[in-house]
């Protein structure tokens, strides 16, 4: 498959899912689940059973792309994602405890001394709830050189990926260092990166994939069918029809999300805090009629104002900053 066209799909997936994770973020009500608004709260349930390991198979893929499909080193490797994950994480970390300590009214968890140790000692926790998938993700990458043998040929592809699977189901339940987090995630890294490998997505793009699967998610998670012993099959679901029908959008509207898709994790650090103010004053001043609306606005905050943010500081900030936010 050409680079140009690979671009294009991705660059369309990439956009999509962020949007996908935004809409997620949107909370104005400060209730998870709230009965008054059974529209949004489908809409969230709906995204939650499968976003965060849809954005893992990506990382996956772009991982063959960026690192073992052109033979970096293990040590170039972690230079740059040290550099591209892990500043960021810390950095966001900080500012959100700040953040927390200067808004409590804002926040639904403080920030204390057990928050402190959980974050920097244990890392079973984050102030900022969703930085866990940026240290996941770095964790994954470590095993890099297994990596690069599991994608050596079909056959060490299997084993790698049963592997991958058994490990995810049978490895006690430990949230230290996000270990179980690392484990249910681990197969979809690697499928991402046999995907890129072996070019899976040219099945994907074809006409009666897309429907199978469209048939699948709508079972799996719009109906949400299947047991909860079985979240993962669910999400590979979710996953795999994102992917079918963005290669196909991709296809016939190569500039989906353009305005945005280039700052996905700039998006992705800096949105919630723009949505938890939307939050607050529909909380303080909103009406119920107002409810539409909001959260709307929310996730045109939660996308457009990181980005243009993410824009000025790529222009104009100093690199030690950039490297603050990915950049």
């Amino acid at each position: 498959m050409a680079e140009k066209k690979k671009i294009e799909w991705l660059s369309v997936l990439q956009g999509f899912s962020m949007l996908l994770v935004v809409i997620g973020h949107v909370s104005l009500t400060n209730q998870s689940n709230d009965p008054n608004t059974p529209i949004a709260t489908g809409i969230k349930d709906l995204i939650y059973t499968f976003h965060m390991p849809l954005f893992i198979f990506i990382s996956g893929w772009l991982f063959y792309y960026t690192c073992i499909g052109r033979g970096k080193t293990y040590k170039d490797m972690l230079t740059s994602k040290t550099k591209r994950l892990l500043i960021p994480f810390f950095a966001f970390t900080i500012i959100t405890m700040l953040l927390k300590m200067a808004f409590p009214q804002l926040m639904h968890r403080g920030v204390d001394i057990k928050a402190i140790i959980n974050t920097f000692v244990l890392f079973r926790s984050n102030p900022l709830g969703e930085m866990w998938f940026v240290f996941v993700l770095f964790e994954l990458m470590l095993l890099y050189p297994l990596y690069k043998l599991v994608a050596r040929n079909k056959t060490s592809a299997l084993i790698g990926l049963v592997g991958a699977v058994i490990l995810s189901k049978l490895l006690p339940s430990i949230s230290y260092f996000y270990i179980r987090k690392v484990t249910y995630m681990l197969p979809f890294f690697v499928m991402g990166i046999l995907c890129c490998r072996f070019e899976w997505q040219k099945y994907m793009v074809k006409w009666w994939f897309f429907l199978v699967v469209v048939v699948l998610f709508a079972f799996c998670n719009v109906m949400n069918l299947l047991p909860k012993f079985l979240e993962a099959e669910t999400a590979l679901v979710g996953t795999l029809f994102a992917m079918s029908l963005c290669l196909i959008i991709g296809k016939y509207k190569p500039l989906l999300f353009r305005s945005f898709r280039d700052y996905t994790f700039q998006i992705f650090l800096m949105g919630i805090f723009f949505q938890m103010v939307i939050r607050w004053i529909y909380v303080r001043y909103g009406e119920e009629r107002l409810f539409g609306p909001m959260w709307f606005l929310s996730v045109f905050i939660g996308v457009y104002v990181p980005t243009l943010i993410a824009k000025a500081i790529e222009r104009y900030a100093p690199k030690g900053v950039r490297l603050c936010f990915g950049m």
